[in-house]
């Protein structure tokens, strides 16, 4: 065997210096890496480590060889990008284990290495998948021509696949692939073999490697676990290497569109090459239904599951086994429930558990990607009225959405939409809320009014180009980008209009960028604060804004995460002589690193009162601890309980928008006790008090739910900026029109169904922005 002959020989880059490590990536398709691995591979990278990155397939299902080379084009860009240097690359054909293989190095990063197989790609959901045959059939696969076609195509079979990559594998100091351990559809299968067939490789290495291997669809309608800077770097590859395949930007700067979906997510199971694993890894999961809040229960044998409230128990978790079928056949798995063994069958339109068989066709189902689950009827699996339905799969919305992974209130980072101050200085608030923009990494703001027949404005456009022949970053420490940005309304020049602050990384710390509102538009950013290294973005929790002085200026109150799990708490602001200043004003050992600050005095006078709500000791409880400020010092209260129908996973807070000189109450919404669908909204105008339940709405869901007590005059609202539950296609988690939803809280009898509903021109998903670090 002679593992790296260049065939021709062509001139060679020096030998990178891989003393530090080797990462190994093998992926399936020319995209999975930078959407799915990201950014894993730039941040070894960056730390000294040679990364090689191996692709099995070339081009897609059936795609021509011009597709091949587009998509190489692509990535060469993203990863010239991704390393900072010029798009320059030797390229030769080499032969690993006898075959040959397209070898592609960064002339002035030569750590950078890219192998291309070019083998046959398989179909996404459901037809011929190549790598499936090799792999289970013993077929043997004809390569795309190699070089820049005028090279002779290779021939591989299993052993020789096999050989390929155990020869690049030996060098691996660290090891990332895709998800083995899923059934098709739920994800491509091109993704699956190519998972499984490294960790079979990678398992015949006489040692013990490092082997991470990372979820790709189903991570979309999953918590947003990437930050701000990290999604900003990926989302500039990521849109490098899209500009050449299909040229649509708007794909990947999008959030709600298929390929945006992934970039602020990285999911990945961490093993070791040395636990040998079977092809299949079947791990129990919950089965979440996006618009009910509840999870598909067992009802025992012979019995249909049903919808109920999430708790984790047993009766709760599911597994989707594979069955036996040739590769890209349908109807491929089989959903088991961890509580009883059993098999869930479809019999003339309804389910039951029954005991499990490889061949009955009735317990064949169909988990796609995307969130849908086809029964063996090909209807698709669902809620509707608060109870599991079937029905023919078009025109669907969140009620026939399903995941894997369950969107709880302390993890859900898709936080916040809109902000409720007065901006005009009418004495009246307005709703402020952000827009992503499709072009570039940019946002705009617009204000809508709450009156009915209103229309939003755009107060302020916040372009940022995007240039995908560039190798430095996009949003450099002047530049405002949507994902790394956090926002907060107050009035900070004093003049009774609220102002948008917009707070970003910069220099080591966070800058303060003050946007003055005029009354009808928001004016350029004005540098207001460059803190120093102590308050990075990085470790700040959440900020808010308060006053305290009858100046009426706001200052802001941001929580900083320590490293030993707690926080605390600092001041910017005016310090009383015109000059902004940062302070840290109270340290306590009770404050958690995730707690949600909230304001409970209104501005106007010297005190200020501010309430910390975490998870309790227990994880099962929600502890309020009182703090403010007052005569010169700040202090901290005794800490309370929250009854044990507000679960730090299902608790939503807000405080109301009351006009100066009064006390704000806390509002807190839950999903509804009493019956499936819906939330409670709760009131507490006294923390020593207990809450009172102020509504119930049976028809808002939780998931998008997020309260504000409104006050115009002697008229209080409840409001809700939310997502209409539009009908989605199958290749999208999310989307819908934003709304903005208004009950008269006035009107105590009668007042569950909205007194205004403002359909905004806006995509709800695109709109959500980071208010807060953790949960």
């Amino acid at each position: 065997m002679v593992p790296f002959l260049v065939f021709p020989a062509t001139a060679q880059a020096a030998a990178p210096d891989c003393r530090i490590g080797t990462a190994v990536t093998v992926v399936a398709h020319l995209d999975d890496d930078l959407l799915f691995v990201e950014p894993a591979i730039s941040e070894r990278l960056h730390a000294g480590w040679c990364v090689t990155v191996v692709h099995l397939i070339g081009g897609a299902n059936g795609a021509r060889f011009d597709y091949v080379q587009k998509r190489e084009e692509g990535t060469r860009l993203a990863y010239a990008r991704l390393a900072g240097v010029a798009n320059d690359w030797d390229e030769s054909t080499i032969r690993i284990a006898g075959e040959p293989v397209f070898e592609l190095r960064l002339k002035q990063q030569p750590r950078v290495r890219l192998l291309e197989l070019r083998l046959p790609g398989g179909a996404v959901r459901g037809g011929r998948v190549p790598l499936g045959l090799l792999w289970d059939q013993g077929a043997t696969l004809t390569t795309y021509p190699m070089g820049h076609g005028e090279i002779a195509p290779g021939r591989y079979t299993r052993d020789s696949l096999s050989a390929t990559l155990r020869s690049v594998l030996e060098g691996a100091t660290r090891i990332y692939t895709l998800n083995p351990d899923t059934v098709p559809f739920i994800e491509h299968p091109d993704h699956i073999y190519a998972a499984r067939i490294t960790r079979h490789v990678a398992q015949s290495l006489a040692r013990a490697v490092p082997i991470s291997y990372f979820v790709t669809y189903p991570i979309g309608n999953w918590p947003v676990n990437l930050s701000g800077e990290q999604a900003q770097r990926k989302r500039d590859v990521a849109a490098t290497y899209f500009s050449v395949d299909g040229g649509d930007v708007a794909q990947v700067f999008g959030e709600y569109e298929w390929n945006g979906d992934w970039v602020q997510r990285q999911y990945a199971h961490d093993d070791s090459t040395a636990h040998v694993r079977p092809d299949f890894v079947g791990t129990p999961s919950v089965l979440f239904n996006a618009a009910s809040n509840r999870c598909l229960a067992s009802a025992g044998n012979g019995r249909e599951p049903v919808l109920a409230p999430c708790n984790g128990s047993m009766q709760q978790q599911w597994t989707w086994e594979p069955r036996t079928t040739y590769p890209g056949n349908e109807h491929d798995a089989a959903l088991v429930s961890a509580a009883t063994g059993q098999c869930v069958a479809e019999h003339d339109g309804k389910l039951a558990e029954a005991r499990c068989e490889q061949w009955e066709p009735s317990q064949r189902w169909t988990p796609w990607d995307f969130g849908l689950i086809f029964t063996p009827s090909r209807r698709c699996l669902g809620e509707e009225d608060g109870r599991l339905n079937l029905r023919g799969s078009a025109s669907l919305t969140t009620r026939y959405r399903w995941s894997a992974l369950r969107p709880a209130w302390p993890t859900d980072l898709r936080l916040a939409g809109a902000m409720y101050e007065d901006v005009t200085g009418r004495g009246a608030p307005s709703a402020v809320y952000v827009q992503r923009r499709a072009d570039g990494p940019g946002f705009d703001v617009y204000v809508q009014a709450l009156q009915a027949g209103e229309r939003p404005v755009r107060w302020y456009a916040n372009a940022v180009p995007f240039d995908s022949r560039a190798i430095t970053a996009t949003c450099g420490e002047d530049t405002l980008c949507f994902d790394s940005a956090r926002f907060v309304l107050g009035d900070f020049d004093g003049d009774g209009r609220a102002d948008l602050m917009v707070i970003t990384p910069r220099l080591g710390g966070t800058a303060f960028w003050l946007l003055r509102s005029t009354g009808r538009d928001f004016e350029a950013p004005a540098l207001w604060f460059q803190s120093d290294h102590r308050i990075p973005t990085g470790r700040a929790q959440q900020y808010i804004a308060f006053a305290n002085s009858a100046l009426m200026r706001r200052r802001i109150l941001l929580a900083m995460q320590t490293s030993g799990k707690g926080a605390e708490l600092w001041t910017v602001g005016d310090d009383g002589t015109g000059h902004i200043q940062q302070a840290r004003v109270l340290e306590d050992d009770r404050f958690r690193f995730d707690l949600r600050l909230l304001a409970v005095r209104a501005q106007g006078t010297d005190s200020a009162s501010f309430l910390a709500v975490q998870p309790a000791s227990n994880g099962a409880r929600i502890a309020v601890l009182p703090f403010g400020f007052s005569n010169g010092h700040w202090h901290a209260g005794s800490t309370s309980l929250l009854p044990p129908v507000f679960q730090p996973a299902t608790t939503k807070f807000s405080t109301d928008h009351h006009p100066a000189d009064a006390n704000n109450a806390i509002v807190m919404t839950v999903p509804r006790s009493s019956e499936p669908g819906g939330i409670d909204v709760w009131e507490s105008s006294d923390i020593e008090a207990a809450p009172v339940l102020l509504v119930s709405l049976p028809d808002e869901p939780w998931q998008d739910s997020s309260p504000a007590l409104l006050h115009s005059g002697s008229h209080t609202t409840l409001a809700f900026y939310r997502r209409t539950d539009a009908i989605l296609d199958n290749t999208h988690f999310s989307g819908g029109q934003a709304t903005l939803l208004q009950y008269d809280i006035d009107r105590r009898e009668g007042n569950d169904r909205p007194e205004a509903q403002l359909q905004l021109p806006a995509i709800y998903s695109e709109t959500l922005w980071l208010e807060r670090l953790s949960q």
